[in-house]
């Protein structure tokens, strides 16, 4: 997470008068967590509903806020390129201030920007000027002339880095194929799950990180997008996904703890796609001129059209999929259809209702391509049954996720009286509605050792993609408590630094397994387990 510098007086904000005998003061100090050196210029907010205070740190990183209105405050501080780290910014344990003489003291710590340098080389093996590399998050930087590249302000955590030559339409044939140069991650992969993670360090000046672009055969995807009534569609925007490989899962987390999914790799949450979306002509006509060969889904979404049965505007979606290796495609068309309502209810695993309350989420994760999960919490219409809205045609996994500690776990999912947990099933608007049944989940508690502030992580022992795990922090004396949790074989490890994007992959995970303890989890008990600190 980037935060921007804001300048602001040292002072209550104005229209808040602040009794001095009934105030307090806060004092400390924010400094570099790589060199613990005072960080200047530093912005220090402290907010309570409409109560907010601001200061900026001096040259040495201390700060002083006095005429604090007594309660319990939450705490931000912000510097241009420096982060948080991803728990500390959303962990909003209050600081309580009262009226008294001596002051609050707090110290912050921020984590200084990493610089990663390297070169791009073509398929030739010279130096590769005006290559785009780009490491997400909107840092992108241009090759030199000589190849090299500079990212400074890069965030500690884990990516995968890409180099995106310049889309000239010049390619060669070799064997009677036409080849171009394509998109390549580090070091030299053309897919994804090839490419080699980058742990990036704070306050670290990190280099070597060469890219050596690759060619492969390409090929053109030509067609026309049709609404509903078969008519051409204008300005719909079509996108080309790459199918997902068998074993790959894009991992998701709450913050700072609660439930996660198991990731195959890095993250490239940020990252522009490799091929950029194409938007119809007036004749409904798109064309991707490069495609790699393989297995891809192309799909379309056009304007909202009004539903006068459901009485409300819907988005018109449409999706194919091609095969390509032989040839070009001239004619592909992708028929437009309305999203739908899915039907969603729940009950208990002893046939009562559940409870309104839930804060529970149902996922439905798409098989057909690398699109993004549609999860989505219940919606409700006025008086009418939860659904989730604006769901598109196709193949699913329907998933569902306790979102906080509750005492239920999914235990069966059900579609038209078919059990379908963990199936992939076939999704349109005359798909009977959604049945989560909830039975008695499971409840971990214990210690950890010196663990004050702690993180625990506990996930199933098969360790795939796609399982899901959840976090805690422990609280005074390394206490901590998780509830909602599946019955299961658990691997369970206590870390003194949490970081999800890059501690909930299979990778990671799988190397934690030496330093975790195994605990077995029954329906509705609770087990207890007593952890040492992995630091």
């Amino acid at each position: 997470m980037r935060f921007l510098a804001v300048v602001v007086a040292c002072l209550p904000l104005a229209g808040q008068p602040v009794s001095p005998a009934a105030s307090g003061t806060v004092e400390g100090v924010v400094v570099n967590s790589v060199t613990g050196v005072g960080i200047g210029g530093a912005t220090v907010r402290l907010t309570l509903k409409t109560e907010r205070y601001e200061t900026v740190t001096d040259g040495a990183g201390t700060f002083h806020i006095a005429g604090i209105k007594a309660g319990d405050y939450i705490t931000t501080v912000e510097k241009s390129s420096f982060t948080v780290s991803t728990p500390l910014a959303f962990r909003r344990t209050p600081v309580h201030v009262r009226a008294e003489k001596e002051p609050v003291r707090l110290r912050f710590e921020l984590m200084p920007p990493a610089i990663l340098r390297g070169r791009v080389f073509g398929i030739d093996g010279k130096p590769a000027a005006k290559v785009w590399v780009d490491l997400g998050g909107g840092k992108m930087v241009p090759s030199a002339e000589d190849g090299s590249f500079e990212i400074d302000d890069a965030e500690p955590g884990s990516y995968t880095l890409v180099a995106r030559p310049r889309q000239t339409g010049a390619g060669f044939v070799q064997d009677g194929v036409r080849m171009e140069t394509l998109p390549t991650y580090f070091p030299s992969a053309l897919d994804l799950s090839a490419a080699q993670e980058i742990r990036v360090q704070p306050g670290v000046d990190q280099g070597g990180y060469d890219i050596r672009l690759q060619a492969a055969p390409v090929y053109r995807v030509r067609g026309a997008v049709l609404d509903p009534a078969g008519k051409p569609a204008a300005k719909a925007v079509v996108e080309i996904f790459a199918k997902a490989t068998p074993g790959t899962a894009r991992g998701f987390f709450a913050i700072p703890s609660g439930p996660f999914s198991i990731a195959t790799g890095a993250g490239t949450a940020g990252a522009r796609p490799l091929i950029e979306p194409a938007v119809t002509k007036t004749d409904g006509s798109f064309e991707f001129p490069s495609i790699p060969a393989g297995d891809w889904t192309l799909r379309a979404e056009s304007d909202t059209i009004h539903d006068a049965a459901r009485q409300k505007d819907v988005m018109l979606y449409g999706a194919e999929s091609v095969a390509l290796g032989r040839g070009d495609i001239d004619d592909l068309a992708i028929q437009l259809r309305p999203s739908f309502d899915l039907g969603l209810s729940f009950e208990l695993s002893d046939g009562s209702p559940a409870p309104d309350n839930l804060s529970f989420q149902v996922a439905l994760i798409p098989q057909e391509s690398a699109s993004p999960d549609l999860g989505s919490r219940p919606q409700r219409g006025p008086g009418g049954p939860a659904r989730i809205e604006n769901v598109q045609p196709g193949q699913y996994r329907v998933e569902g996720r306790m979102l906080f500690d509750r005492p239920y776990y999914a235990a069966r999912v059900l579609m038209g009286g078919a059990d379908v947990t963990g199936q992939i099933v076939q999704l349109s608007p005359a798909s009977p509605p959604v049945r989560v049944v909830l039975g008695p989940a499971a409840t971990l508690r214990g210690t950890v050792k010196q663990g004050d502030g702690a993180a625990v992580m506990v996930w199933p022992q098969s360790t795939l993609p796609g399982d899901a795990g959840k976090s805690a922090l422990c609280g005074a004396g390394g206490a901590f408590e998780m509830r909602g949790l599946p019955p299961g074989e658990y691997y369970a490890v206590a870390v003194d630094r949490y970081e999800p994007r890059e501690m909930t992959t299979a990778a990671y995970l799988r190397g934690m397994i030496s330093k975790s303890a195994s605990v077995r989890l029954e329906e509705g008990a609770t087990a207890s387990l007593d952890l040492s600190l992995t630091r």
